[in-house]
């Protein structure tokens, strides 16, 4: 049974921290089942730990995670946010997350006031995509979020294209969109890097773990619609495989990028 200082239901509640000073904050787990915390949960947590300790009218522009250890799902995260800087454009934090056993995660974050400046509509996505409402949805129904896969391929080079939202209405803070995404983007890319791998899907004969993590949000978008995820491998070597993605609404604005690494290894005995 997970210990929380309130339950865990749904995204909404997964994001509500329990402040015990000025720059700390405890974050309770719905308990997976698995004994290990879904990464996607520390991470959005950690950002809206740090978005906690910033003023108004700053938003999320760009996150950096590094994945330390496993986090036990049976215990309460403490994350502890360092005001690095306070600028009138910019504001950036540092989050470390910890649980007994020591350190889980840290987290470097950025936020911006919003700027005028010329808008380019960049990258366009794929096109003949089918609506998300005619796919299937996958299996991991114990995560707060409705995932659609569209099509996956191996060769030339590993690729993934798939839908997803948050579950449930989650109102109109664009830090709590920004932290339902951070929560949502680990989904697919540890399995876009184990693509890359020759014994893959044998996943008896192979061990897999995110290292790190990076999101970028390019324009305000809603977590709780239609998000198009394009992921593709970038390369695998000395056990370290990396993924790229880019996320479009569904009029086809380019709204956030994602970058993981991953280990990526046949079991050791």
């Amino acid at each position: 049974m997970a210990v929380s200082l309130h339950p865990v239901t749904d995204l909404r509640s997964l994001l509500e921290l329990d402040q015990v000073k000025p720059d700390a904050f405890l974050g309770a787990s719905p308990g997976y089942g698995w004994g290990r915390l879904y990464g996607g949960q520390v991470v959005a947590q950690a950002l809206m730990a740090a978005g906690r300790t910033v003023a108004d009218g700053f938003h999320p522009h760009s996150l950096h995670a590094y994945f330390v250890r496993a986090g036990q799902e049976d215990q309460p995260v403490l994350y502890e946010v360092d005001r690095v800087r306070d600028g009138r454009s910019f504001v950036t934090r540092q989050v470390v997350a910890h649980q007994a056993g020591g350190a889980i995660l840290t987290l470097s974050a950025s936020f911006q006031r919003d700027e005028q400046g010329p808008e380019h509509p960049g990258a366009v996505p794929p096109p003949d995509v089918p609506d998300p409402d005619t796919l299937a949805r996958d299996p991991d129904e114990e995560l707060f979020f409705d995932a659609r896969r569209v099509r996956e391929e191996r060769e030339p080079q590993p690729w993934r294209l798939s839908w997803a939202r948050a579950l449930g209405p989650l109102g109109d803070d664009r830090l709590v969109h920004a932290c339902a995404f951070a929560y949502l983007s680990d989904n697919d890319p540890m399995g876009v890097i184990m693509l890359q791998h020759p014994r893959y899907p044998d996943w008896e004969a192979l061990l897999s773990s995110s290292l790190d993590h990076a999101v970028w949000i390019h324009r305000p978008f809603r977590a709780d619609e239609w998000l198009l995820i394009e992921s593709a491998g970038s390369g695998l070597a000395y056990a370290r495989g990396l993924s790229t993605a880019r996320v479009f609404d569904r009029h086809g604005h380019h709204v956030a990028s994602v970058a993981q690494e991953g280990l990526g290894r046949e079991k050791r005995a």
